[in-house]
């Protein structure tokens, strides 16, 4: 009886060598694939997420055009809109136009500010490497 259990013993070990790969084979499967179809998923709401946001957008784009569209059967409007784009003018009226937007002004002038301000400390760098260079020669002078 002893022997018997030994047999049985090694034909579980047989099973177990043959079946345990494969098994393992088929678990690493399943899981891999339940892996990667997770990471599709996550990938596939992150998209939904921004075609959402996108799609908002575009309706609030749409309202502004049906809105625009409305406006435009009004001939106050027209005409208003005609003369602020295309230099269109009513009778007597005479067209100055600009071109530059109040933001390209305000840009203009932070440049010119920082343009000063690096100006003002180069010539303040100067000066003091001049001044250093005076009183040095002075010391050496002096000295000899």
């Amino acid at each position: 009886m002893a022997k018997r259990r030994k047999a049985m013993t090694a034909q579980a070990k047989n099973r177990l060598i043959v079946f345990g790969p494969i098994c393992l084979l088929l678990i690493g499967y399943f899981a891999f694939t339940v892996l990667s179809y997770t990471a599709t998923l996550y990938q596939l709401k992150k998209e939904k997420a921004e075609l959402e946001q996108t799609y908002q957008e575009l309706q609030k784009h749409a309202d502004e055009l049906k809105i625009e569209i409305n406006k435009l059967h009004d001939p106050d409007y027209i005409a208003k809109y005609a003369r602020e784009n295309y230099l269109y003018s009513k009778e007597g009226e005479l067209i100055i136009k600009i071109n530059e937007s109040q933001e390209e002004v305000a840009t203009k002038e932070k440049k010119l500010e920082i343009n000063k301000d690096v100006l003002l400390v180069s010539f303040a760098v100067l000066f003091f490497i001049f001044l250093y260079i005076l009183l040095h020669d002075k010391k050496k002078k002096k000295s000899a």
